[in-house]
């Protein structure tokens, strides 16, 4: 038999208790998952807020954010002492997706994003698995660099930009160490994205939107990474690969983006083509063509398109015709 596995209470309060040898297992919607003890840092982000929503619908999760407000622990990765490691438990699961992540802000205040990013990080991950815990690292398809052809995890790093350097810094230290994987994400959509709110603000505003070309991103939808980032937790023995690549199945240029929404969603947008300056592609690759030779696999069905995924946000009703 295994170990006694003792769960923690959820916050709000709940239960506790021992459980020897396996976890009881709970079925939500596709997804079965046995009940453990999840830790998500940066549980008030974009990706981190509903991964812990649904987390704790299938495990006893825990937020953690650099302010620390209700339930959700205080962690700023750059204090990573301050942080009370006595309540990770060998083999509970830690989803690390907070990070300074705008690339001008890390190319512009280097230091500062260094010492979260890096510095913090590494110490953060290194108490994490000192005590047995497994570390779901939050990365970035920007640190394959930019590459026109077709390629998975098998490929090469070349990080482009101090972002992806950074989070390449922080898996060259641990890419060895069983407790540890990391999702290499392209552009994550959703309804809350940066572009899709900036495209459904101009549309409302009946403005012209601006629409940098070229730049190519294999876009999945959130929900994708959020349900293949507890599927890897529940799973994590059965793909001893250290790298997954998040991507969705098509690889599209933001011109091609906004027409699927306007075409889903957003009928009234307008947007002219725009050229951006050298500056910007020095943090961003033009293209980026990653696909993935794992993640159909740990979800159990296809990724979403990004056309499927703007059905899902935006409760598109798919009209039947008749003949």
């Amino acid at each position: 038999m295994g170990n006694a596995y003792r769960l923690l209470e959820p916050p709000g309060g709940g239960y506790e208790g021992h459980w020897i040898g396996a976890y009881p297992k709970v079925v939500v919607g596709n997804l079965s998952m046995y009940r453990l003890n999840v830790f998500v840092v940066g549980a008030s982000g974009y990706i981190g807020a509903l991964l812990l929503g649904r987390a704790s619908e299938v495990s006893v999760a825990t937020g953690t954010s650099s302010v620390g407000l209700d339930s959700v622990l205080r962690l700023r990765l750059d204090k990573p002492n301050d942080f009370d490691y006595g309540i990770v438990r060998s083999s509970d699961v830690v989803f690390l997706t907070a990070a300074i992540s705008a690339p001008d802000i890390c190319a512009r205040e280097h230091e500062r994003a260094w010492a979260v990013n890096v510095t913090g990080t590494s110490e953060f991950i290194a108490k994490v698995m000192a005590r047995g815990g497994r570390v779901v690292f939050f990365s970035s398809d920007t640190v394959y660099g930019e590459r026109a052809d077709e390629f998975d995890e098998l490929a090469p790093s070349h990080p482009a930009g101090e972002y992806a350097k950074m989070k390449h810094e922080v898996e060259k230290r641990f890419l060895d160490n069983p407790l540890f994987k990391t999702i290499r994400l392209s552009y994550v959509f959703s309804r809350e994205d940066k572009f899709t709110k900036y495209l459904s603000g101009c549309t409302e505003l009946k403005e012209e939107a601006d629409i940098f070309h070229p730049f190519y991103r294999a876009i999945i939808h959130r929900d994708d990474v959020v349900e293949g980032a507890i599927a890897l937790a529940q799973r994590w023995d059965e793909f001893p690969q250290a790298v997954i690549n998040f991507g969705g199945p098509e690889v599209l240029a933001r011109i091609e983006f906004a027409e699927i929404l306007k075409e889903s969603a957003l009928p009234s947008l307008r947007y002219r083509v725009t050229e951006p300056d050298t500056a910007f592609f020095a943090n961003r690759p033009r293209v980026i063509r990653m696909k993935s030779s794992f993640l159909e696999s740990l979800l159990g069905r296809p990724v979403h398109t990004l056309r499927q995924s703007c059905e899902i946000e935006f409760n598109v009703k798919k009209v039947k015709k008749h003949v």
